[in-house]
């Protein structure tokens, strides 16, 4: 007598042979998500400038406590150059601007006899009420004492995030955070992330935030910093390199670390008069310590020199196009995975024959 056959769960062949085919398959086929690249280099400094009483360029402008970036109150500085003296002009210093990856550190001694600070590798000492202040990257904050990573700005197309826990601003000889968000992590009233616009075919950016000042004469007031100028990768590499910017040949000496504050700190020093942003040449010509960065590298030695080419490479990823596999790929995982569904098919229906009893 004949007994119907029921059906089966598949056995764990069969199952991994679907998965080998789904899997692999529906990883490859699905959309490319977009990358946020970081940006390391430096964020040279358009200085700013004043026009029928409204500031561009990169200026600060102090909210009193309890008021908004955008309606005020604002602390008005006498010393401003500017006819609405609530912006306070700010101009690139030695290093022509902000660099991400490493730290400008202010000097020691930090002020001089009068409490002027002595900080002028991000932006030139300017007065505030009759004292001058400027800004710095530590990493140990002067004002908290907490260590504090280094400047980082990442890009997401043309949008522009990052942490500056590490701004400071010394004046009077006394110190105070201008970070966002904060040393500590935290974002007290005011305190607004960093935010900004790019354009990678010309490096130009706008970056702004604000920061509360927590302890001191000015506890509860808060900067609004508004950065402009155009971005320059250094010499390890950063997002994309400025149109008119030579590649580097094989062998290039790379820096990273330290090495990139100093490059950047020697590329964009400035002539005479002090004024002028970083040129791509100035970075270049001030790459000198050969380090490799933490990319793939290839090394080929050659006998006879007892030297080394360092060859490094950095592939990025913007925008939401992505990677995606190519065709010749797809079809064959697919390929693949059907002759092993189709094997494992024949090998169970074999052993369900063997396991099936005689009939009478």
């Amino acid at each position: 007598m004949s007994r119907a056959r029921s059906w089966k769960r598949p056995t764990g062949a069969v199952a991994t042979a679907v998965a080998a085919l789904l899997v692999p398959s529906a990883l490859l086929l699905q959309p490319a998500d977009a990358t946020t690249t970081p940006l390391i280099g430096t964020f040279t400094i358009t200085a700013g400038s004043c026009s029928g009483g409204t500031a561009s360029g990169t200026y600060v402008r102090m909210v009193l406590s309890g008021g908004t970036n955008a309606a005020g109150p604002y602390f008005s500085n006498s010393d401003s150059t500017c006819s609405d003296n609530t912006y306070t002009l700010l101009s690139p210093g030695s290093s022509g601007g902000l660099v991400t990856g490493s730290y400008q550190s202010q000097p020691s001694p930090a002020f001089d006899a009068s409490g002027n600070s002595l900080s002028s590798a991000i932006t030139e000492p300017v007065a505030f009420e009759g004292v001058n202040f400027s800004t710095a990257t530590n990493a140990v904050d002067p004002q908290t004492g907490l260590h504090v990573p280094a400047p980082s700005i990442e890009a997401n197309g043309t949008t522009l995030t990052g942490n500056l826990q590490s701004v400071g601003v010394s004046w009077n000889n006394q110190e105070f955070n201008q970070g966002s968000p904060k040393p500590d992590g935290s974002a007290p009233a005011n305190t607004t992330p960093v935010s900004g616009t790019y354009d990678p075919s010309t490096g130009a950016y706008t970056l702004q935030w604000s920061s509360q000042i927590v302890g001191g004469p000015f506890n509860g007031f808060s900067g609004f910093w508004n950065l402009t100028g155009r971005f320059i990768p250094s010499a390890a590499g950063g997002e994309a390199t400025p149109p008119g910017t030579p590649p580097a040949s094989p062998g290039t000496p790379t820096t990273s670390g330290a090495s990139q504050s100093a490059a950047a700190g020697t590329g964009a020093a400035r002539s005479a008069g002090g004024s002028g942003p970083v040129t791509n040449a100035d970075v270049a010509s001030s790459s000198t310590t050969t380090t490799t960065t933490s990319v793939a590298a290839a090394a080929p030695k050659v006998a006879r020199g007892h030297t080394r080419t360092v060859l490094t490479t950095r592939t990025i990823t913007t925008g939401a196009t992505g990677w995606h596999a190519p065709i010749w790929l797809v079809g064959l995982v697919a390929v693949l995975g059907a002759l092993g569904v189709a094997g494992a098919l024949l090998s169970e229906r074999a052993l369900r024959r063997q396991r099936q009893p005689l009939r009478p």
